[in-house]
């Protein structure tokens, strides 16, 4: 594997499978992250969150998985769309669904979206998100913008407290 598959965006699936094993199952509630999958390697899933702008949209491969594209780029405003990817991941959580998230190389962008839930869901701080997703996956590596979009996430939940986050029950 490529040293600088950390620093700078997959330019190569075969240089960048950071993921060796197949999905990495991250969180208890059935959340796996992944790097670009295949539709083969999405077919066990229920619901797939493909954060990756540079990605192939696979929805009309696998029209029988809940299946959501948001083109991220590695500097994108991702704010808006926290909110409502992070109430899928935890509907289908709470429905016991299988949810893979997924960027290029499964390091930055998706790292960054469940760290949000995390954040939301199981109310850590970023600091202690980052930690716990971090001694799961430990090559994650959301580039400083979007750390930045995370602090400010943080100050939102801090702000606004959310039903869903009050609501939330780990699942075994």
């Amino acid at each position: 594997m490529d040293d600088n598959c950390e620093a700078v965006p997959c330019v190569s699936m075969e240089v960048c499978k950071v993921y060796p094993k197949g999905p990495l199952l991250v969180l208890p509630e059935r959340i796996y992250l992944f790097s670009e999958p295949t539709v083969g390697e999405i077919l066990p899933f229920d619901v797939v969150i493909n954060v990756a702008e540079e990605t192939q949209d696979l929805q009309t491969q696998v029209p029988a998985i809940e299946y959501h594209h948001c083109r991220w780029g590695h500097d994108s405003d991702i704010g808006t769309d926290l909110v409502s990817l992070t109430s899928i991941m935890h509907v289908a959580a709470a429905e016991r669904k299988k949810i893979l998230i997924h960027c290029q190389c499964g390091l930055s962008r998706s790292a960054t979206l469940v760290i949000a839930y995390i954040m939301k869901f199981h109310h850590l701080s970023l600091r202690r998100a980052y930690d716990l997703l971090k001694s799961r996956a430990d090559k994650i590596s959301p580039p400083m913008g979007l750390v930045f979009q995370l602090m400010e996430w943080e100050a939102a939940l801090k702000t606004t407290p959310s039903a869903q986050a009050s609501d939330y029950r780990k699942l075994p």
